[in-house]
């Protein structure tokens, strides 16, 4: 900003000697060539140093070049944000698949998709080192393809609950599982969300998967997968050994073939600098003035596709190409008009590589990672900062000290919002319409709509499928992204594998803030939850509640009065009665 208003005032701020300001009420100098103008144009400005000039740029290309280092640093190369059902979901993250060139390591709850096994298979076989790890419960359902992978693929499942030194099974007697919905590709691609690989995920189930090539995440994602693979590989491999064998010798052979790391910039070679040396001469050249404007720099972009690791150095070879230029033209009247120019040109530039290639380091960017009580605490104090806004779109909310958090906000004057599913709202623990209740605008999800193409080509409906609103995302303030496949409810922050990623990255805040407004739109026309009909709910479930406990309460009492009437049997039969005891 600095930058852009001196070089739109240079030719103000240039001419500090010789060149006289009339103040309001001062008369005019007559005649056709005022006494400033004469001056003005007898000013050291006017036929300024071009070595001068040069110099000025050079120390302006380093300011902004140590204000981007400072305040900023590069986009991730890849990102996206898929949402389901939608057509062309699934096919973006085959395509993700398909992208691999090493290794591909799956932590997903449920696998069935014939698409997305095909896709691992496929690249199995052209020599990607493909790793899974999955629930061991879902292996054994119907339609579960994990023992297929098993035979291209080196596939490991959870282990199961093991009783505690007291001999007793955890609190509630709750089994664990590994409900991670995570995948690693090439080890610099990541893609977490809600979504398991299942048909009914990608065809009408509300899930989602955030893609990011941001390294600390990857690392962190990786970091838990290896955790993982490694603990469960000692005592629940499914692969065959051979299996394991000929994936270990893969990577061994592809340690030293990996690219170099990312964050090198591979054109600030020879050729690659000569050619943007000259885009930039030439754009320099052919711009009015001197000046370069905004379409004019991300057509460059485009044309040139740098990475946004290259942004500093593609502002640095900017800099040192304006200054050439002004070296060359020489002593000559307007030099201080043509710096003023090539300023602009730097701004426009700095403007353009911020706006695609960099952006603001994050200041709340976290991957937490589940069974873990600290954990827990940290989600609850992200969305305890909410003072404005707070989104929630969750599939279960059962754990009393989240739903406190999120009344806390309401309770502050936050504009609350909750998205759920409408089976979970209905289960036993489920505080949802205790929310509601207490005022939380609440809505739940709609049976999935099913279209066909009539024979005039016009959209019918052609009946409806229920389906689950599976996503697990919240957004505070409209700042801050919490995603993955972590519930609100005891089990899983106490017992499952599970992930929670925070970032404040505004590309994927939009695409779910876009989706959170969507979702709302739809489920609110039919499915708005007022405080009178979560009061009936409420009590529905208590009834239903008081109904089962006493019910169990006189099965117990009929059992315990059948042994008793028994026992007395048994001992009136052996010659001994019940009095005479």
């Amino acid at each position: 900003l600095v930058l852009t208003r001196r070089s739109e005032d240079t030719a103000q701020h240039s001419r500090p000697r010789g060149w006289r300001t009339l103040h309001a009420g001062e008369p005019r100098s007559p005649g056709p060539r005022s006494p400033g103008g004469a001056i003005a144009e007898e000013s050291p400005a006017a036929a300024a140093d071009p070595k001068e000039c040069a110099a000025r740029l050079e120390a302006a290309g380093r300011l902004l070049e140590a204000v981007q280092r400072l305040c900023l640093v590069p986009r991730p190369t890849f990102r996206d944000a898929l949402f389901f059902p939608h057509a062309s979901a699934l096919e973006r993250l085959l395509a993700l698949l398909r992208r691999a060139k090493f290794t591909i390591d799956v932590c997903v709850y449920c696998v069935t998709e014939e698409r997305l096994v095909a896709a691992l298979r496929e690249k199995a076989a052209a020599g990607v080192a493909v790793r899974i790890v999955s629930d061991e419960d879902q292996a054994f359902n119907k339609g579960a393809a994990i023992f297929k992978t098993a035979a291209f693929a080196y596939t490991v499942v959870d282990e199961p609950l093991h009783e505690g030194a007291n001999g007793r099974k955890a609190e509630g007697e709750r089994e664990k599982r590994m409900h991670h919905k995570f995948c690693v590709v090439d080890h610099r691609i990541l893609a977490t969300g809600s979504f398991n690989w299942t048909g009914a995920a990608s065809s009408r189930n509300c899930e989602n998967i955030l893609v990011s090539s941001e390294p600390k995440l990857v690392s962190a994602y990786s970091a838990e997968f290896e955790r993982l693979h490694a603990a469960f590989s000692r005592s629940n491999p499914v692969s065959t050994a051979a299996a394991a064998t000929k994936l270990q010798a893969a990577l061994r052979g592809r340690a030293a073939r990996l690219p170099p790391a990312m964050g090198r910039a591979q054109s600030s070679q020879g050729t690659a600098e000569e050619k943007v040396a000259a885009a930039l001469s030439q754009l320099l050249a052919q711009a009015p003035s001197g000046r370069l404007s905004l379409g004019a720099c991300r057509a460059l972009l485009q044309r040139l596709n740098l990475r946004p690791v290259q942004a500093r150095w593609l502002l640095h070879t900017a800099t040192e190409e304006c200054c050439e230029l002004m070296r060359r033209r020489g002593r000559r009247r307007g030099a201080a008009a043509e710096m003023a120019a090539l300023l602009s040109s730097l701004g426009s530039l700095a403007a353009t590589l911020e706006s695609d290639l960099l952006m603001p380091p994050s200041a709340a960017a976290a991957t937490l990672f589940f069974p873990s009580v600290a954990a827990r605490e940290e989600l609850c104090g992200v969305l305890a900062t909410a003072r404005h806004t707070l989104d929630v779109c969750v599939f279960t909310l059962s754990d009393r000290r989240i739903a406190d958090t999120v009344l806390d906000a309401h309770k502050r004057g936050a504009a609350v919002r909750l998205i759920t599913d409408d089976v979970t709202a209905m289960n036993d623990g489920s505080l949802v319409f205790e929310l509601a209740e207490a005022g939380v605008a609440t809505v739940v999800d709609s049976d999935f709509e099913e279209w066909r193409t009539a024979e005039d080509g016009s959209m019918r409906r052609s009946g409806s499928t229920p389906r689950h609103m599976h996503h697990k995302f919240c957004l505070v303030d409209g700042q801050i992204l919490l995603t993955g496949s972590y519930n609100f409810s005891w089990s899983a922050g106490n017992v499952n594998c599970e992930n929670m990623l925070i970032t404040d990255d505004p590309y994927h805040v939009r695409r779910y803030g876009e989706a959170f407004e969507g979702l709302w739109r739809e489920f609110r026309r039919a499915m708005y939850v007022s405080r009178q009909e979560a009061a009936v709910r409420i009590q529905r479930i208590e009834r239903g509640r008081r109904e089962r406990t006493a019910g169990a309460r006189g099965m117990r009492q009929v059992v315990n009065a059948a042994s008793v009437k028994a026992n007395a049997g048994r001992r009136i039969a052996g010659g001994r009665s019940p009095r005479a005891r």
